[in-house]
C-alpha cells in the first residue's frame, strides 16, 4: 500500500509578525504604561510636598523656641549675642525683642542658621510686635501658634516660615 503524500502549502507557514492584533495589544500596553507613569509621578510629587511641608513645620516649631529660651549670654546685646533667645525668667523680654530690630533681619537669619524667610508676630487682641518679612506668594507657607507671656499678659506667638 502506497500512499501518495501531497505537499500542502500551508498559509500558516509564513509568520505575520506585524498583525492587527499585535498593534492593538501594543496600544493597550502603552496606554496602560502611560497611565501608570502619570500616576507614579503624581504620587511622588504629593509625597515630596508632604515631606517638605513636615520639615518646614518642624523648623518653624524650632524657630518658635527662641521665645522660650534665654540665649547666650543670658542678657545678650547686639555685640555679644551667640545664641538668640528672647526669654528671661520664663517670660518674653521686651528689651530683647527690640534688639532684634537693631540687629536686623539678615543678621538674625544668619545667627539662627535659617535658609528660609520668616516672620515673628506677638499678638494680644491687636498685633503688639512684628519682626521679619511679609510672606509673598510662596509654594509652601507654614504657620505655628504658641502661647507666651509678655509684660505679665498672655500673648499669642505666631511664627510664619516659607520657601
Amino acid at each position: 500500500m502506497f500512499y501518495k503524500t501531497k505537499m500542502v502549502k500551508s498559509t500558516l507557514s509564513k509568520a505575520q509578525t506585524f498583525s492587527l492584533d499585535f498593534f492593538i495589544a501594543l496600544t493597550i500596553f502603552l496606554i496602560g504604561f502611560s497611565i501608570l507613569m502619570i500616576f507614579w509621578n503624581y504620587v511622588n510629587s504629593q509625597t515630596y510636598e508632604i515631606k517638605s511641608s513636615e520639615e518646614l513645620m518642624d523648623l518653624a516649631f524650632s524657630l518658635s523656641e527662641i521665645f522660650f529660651i534665654e540665649g547666650v549670654p543670658k542678657y545678650w546685646s547686639e555685640e555679644n549675642v551667640k545664641v538668640i533667645g528672647l526669654a528671661n525668667e520664663n517670660r518674653i523680654n521686651e528689651t530683647k525683642l527690640n534688639l532684634l530690630n537693631t540687629i536686623g533681619y539678615e543678621n538674625v537669619k544668619r545667627k539662627l542658621n535659617l535658609d528660609f524667610d520668616f516672620m515673628l508676630k506677638i499678638k494680644n487682641d491687636d498685633e503688639l510686635y512684628s519682626f521679619g518679612l511679609t510672606p509673598g506668594r510662596s509654594s509652601t507657607i507654614v504657620k505655628i501658634n504658641r502661647i507666651g507671656i509678655l509684660n505679665s499678659t498672655p500673648v499669642l506667638i505666631e511664627v510664619i516660615l516659607w520657601k
